[in-house]
């Protein structure tokens, strides 16, 4: 039987800290921490506690709130920067600011800059005082035009940011602090307590399923695509979907009561494969996030929000960007993966085909009032696996893998262990308690109220195809040949619906071979063609998206690349 466990990390050496510091797209460097000269009274800076009845009352309130973000901290709105506030000293060709952030009773703590523009060669940390977690460093390459920089927590009340500036360099650049990001709920208890600490791993209930146990092994391109989502106050969770033009713009879908205007937009964190490497198997690295976006859409009585990432994740994470099916029915059943409690990423499945709410009454839930009722889908039980806080605004994908909505909100959770299944290898859950989830369709959010700013389709289809449904888009697959000028075949229409038509500037150049690719690298069909060099070519069982044609003709090769679109 297979038992969840919890790595703990023996050493604080520099060399093992680096393959696991949370991720923002970081550049190297590291602080020079305890071995320098500040004086502590110099640099501290106290914030008073907080009242505990409040903090009671937001602990509370995850227990019985049926939307399903985590909120675990509170926002604690600060004036710090370098002029006003800390301590400068030089040492080892630096001059060297830092400030000593205290916020009583926190459990972790993450800020926000509001003016980050720093210099090229400046170099900024924040950490906490053990440096056992860094985070940074972060440089010029990390300026945006927002000129925000949030930055995810670190366990324990008290947070250093220390900046680097070389000996030299008059100006750094620009540096302010809006707000300190206090986290109520404990991090540092450990899993199986009562208590059990939000985005901390193995948290999440014990029904949850590892998306790299055997039943993820059909979904382990189409997880690329899931991210956790930190908004400074609530843990959520989104799909990085594509586009009709299939440009590898990152558009994150999401919940609209997780992000819902450019504040929230801006302030939020994004992180990708956060995932146990195996099934049940230890913590997953959190090395790999984006640091802010763009507000786009949201709904004002449909539960979406769509963002724009500050910029496209590097090519080393290697994300895929989600296909999608706005249709009005789906005959199969579905699957959510997702982030529950800002654990691991996990995933669910109920094998029936998602319902549609005919009445109110079948959304008998107050925290859904505001969303309209028939909007949803209904997922009135979980087969496998649950969601929980923190899996709100996560996918829900049908059988093809394509995102047909986006989880609202609902009473769904793990049930009771009741069994143990010797063949899967698995212990057995009362479902009794694992029913009504509610996910918005994509069929109402694509065009609510025809507007940019409320709707899906201007950003989804920004090429005006009417396209229904379309496939993911993975950038970093390796195409089989590179592509080049054609110079003896000619492929139509394109894009095409049915019948792909391929013609031969030398219809006696030989025996001509065909295979159509998709960008994933799979082959799809493959065949000869007629004697002359030519053929019409049945595309009705691709699914819309863009492909490759390869053509062989004795020495000569050629690859086109078509789309289809229906």
């Amino acid at each position: 039987m297979k038992i969840r466990t919890i790595l703990i990390s023996a050493g604080i050496l520099w060399t093992a800290l680096s393959s696991q510091l949370e991720g923002q797209v970081q550049f190297p460097g590291k602080p020079v921490g305890a071995f320098s000269r500040f004086k502590a009274a110099d640099v501290m800076y106290v914030l008073p506690p907080l009242d505990p009845l409040e903090t009671e009352a937001k602990v509370m309130g995850n227990l019985d709130r049926q939307k399903k973000p985590l909120e675990f901290a509170l926002v604690r709105p600060v004036t710090l920067s370098p002029e006003s506030n800390g301590s400068w000293i030089t040492q080892d060709q630096f001059r060297i600011w830092r400030i000593h952030i205290v916020s009583p009773g926190a459990f972790s703590m993450g800020v926000v800059f509001n003016r980050y523009a720093l210099e090229p060669g400046v170099k900024l940390f924040v950490y906490e005082p053990d440096m056992i977690e860094v985070r940074g460093a972060f440089t010029s390459g990390n300026n945006k035009t927002s000129g925000i920089l949030p930055v995810s927590q670190v366990p324990g009340d008290e947070l250093i940011i220390e900046m680097q500036v070389p000996v030299g360099m008059a100006r750094y650049g620009e540096l302010a602090v809006e707000s300190v990001s206090h986290a109520f709920l404990d991090v540092n208890q450990l899993p199986g307590n009562a208590a059990c600490p939000p985005g901390q791993f193995g948290c999440s209930k014990a029904c949850e399923i590892d998306i790299n146990c055997s039943e993820g092994d059909d979904w382990q391109l189409t997880k690329r695509s899931v991210v956790r989502i930190f908004t400074t106050t609530q843990y959520c969770s989104g799909v990085l979907l594509n586009n009709t033009a299939y440009d590898g713009t990152p558009y994150v879908l999401t919940a609209e009561h997780c992000i819902n205007r450019s504040e929230i937009a801006d302030r939020s964190v994004f992180l990708f494969n956060y995932e146990s490497p195996s099934c049940f198997g230890g913590n997953g690295s959190t090395g790999q996030s984006v640091a802010g976006s763009l507000f786009l859409a949201s709904g004002d009585s449909l539960d979406f929000g769509l963002v724009k990432l500050s910029k496209a994740p590097p090519e080393s994470y290697d994300v895929f960007f989600a296909g999608w099916d706005r249709s009005d029915f789906q005959t199969t059943g579905t699957a959510t993966i997702h982030h529950p409690w800002g654990d691991v990423k996990k995933i669910s499945f109920d094998f029936e085909s998602p319902s549609i709410p005919a009445q109110p009454g079948d959304v008998p839930y107050t925290d859904l009032d505001d969303y309209h009722y028939f909007a949803f889908w209904w997922i009135r039980g979980w087969d496998m696996g649950s969601t929980e806080g923190g899996s709100s605004g996560s996918p829900l994908f049908n059988a093809a893998g394509r995102v047909i909505g986006s989880l609202s909100g609902g009473i769904a959770r793990c049930g009771d262990s009741i069994g143990y299944d010797a063949e899967a290898d698995r212990v057995i859950y009362n479902k009794a308690f694992n029913y009504d989830d509610y996910y918005t369709r994509l069929r109402y959010a694509w065009d609510h109220s025809g507007a940019a700013g409320s709707s899906l389709k201007p950003w989804l289809d920004p090429q005006n195809t009417g396209a229904t449904t379309i496939a993911g888009y993975h950038p970093t697959a390796t195409e089989p040949l590179g592509m080049v000028p054609g110079s003896r075949f000619t492929i139509f229409p394109n894009p095409v619906s049915d019948l792909l038509r391929v013609t031969s500037s030398f219809p006696n150049g030989g025996r001509v071979s065909y295979r159509i690719i998709d960008l994933a690298g799979s082959t799809k069909s493959m065949g000869v063609l007629d004697p002359d060099g030519s053929g019409s070519l049945n595309t009705a069982s691709l699914a819309p998206g863009i492909y490759l044609i390869h053509l062989s003709s004795g020495n000569h090769q050629e690859n086109h690349k078509f789309i289809v679109s229906r």
